[in-house]
């Protein structure tokens, strides 16, 4: 089971454990502001210094401290808590920022509201974009996007105080080759 050693205020460490819950992956979280037992274990692994998150993986000693979302999720496959294929699948189920998608959804809906108002022949066409554009901010996907191999997760409008891009879309990180290289790799059962 992985732990992870953090505080409620730091960003880094609601940023690791967002990535974890997008991965699907349960861990053990200990406040180390509230638990002084966890506060001198992080310490430990630190070498007496306060640093947050540490995150350990609980497999051969390996222990992260303050690690971005890649080398959280390399950590990951590599003690092989995860494969490549699972964590671009599970990574793939949201391309929207949360901004975004409160706009989409506020977006969606008032189109809906509007649709009563709208001539006659223009009502279902509005009904369908309405909805359409409501169920892309509600489930965080959208299939343009999708479609185009960007996202809008992680960018400026989205929690800016962790924000580490400063362009709205960015481009989905390929990895089709690493997935060939896995696959050439595995062994045949």
């Amino acid at each position: 089971m992985i732990t992870v050693y953090g505080a409620d205020w730091c960003e880094d460490t609601r940023r690791s454990r967002r990535h974890l819950r997008r991965l699907g992956i349960p861990h053990d979280y200990h406040n180390v502001d509230e638990d002084l037992d966890a506060l001198d274990k992080a310490s430990r692994i630190n070498g007496g210094i306060r640093r947050t998150p540490t995150i350990d993986l609980g497999l051969g000693g390996t222990v992260l401290v303050e690690p971005d979302n890649d080398t959280l999720t390399g950590a990951l496959i590599e003690v092989s808590m995860l494969s490549q294929r699972d964590a671009d699948d599970r990574l793939g189920v949201q391309n929207v920022g949360d901004v975004e998608r409160i706009g989409r959804t506020a977006a969606g809906l008032a189109l809906l509201a509007t649709t009563p108002g709208a001539p006659r022949l223009m009502r279902w066409p509005v009904r369908l974009l309405g909805t359409a554009v409501a169920l892309t901010g509600i489930t965080g996907w959208c299939p343009v996007y999708h479609t185009m191999g960007q996202t809008s997760l992680g960018g400026p409008g989205d929690r800016p105080d962790e924000a580490v891009r400063t362009a709205w879309l960015a481009p989905v990180p390929d990895r089709r080759g690493v997935e060939e290289d896995e696959a050439a790799t595995e062994p045949v059962q």
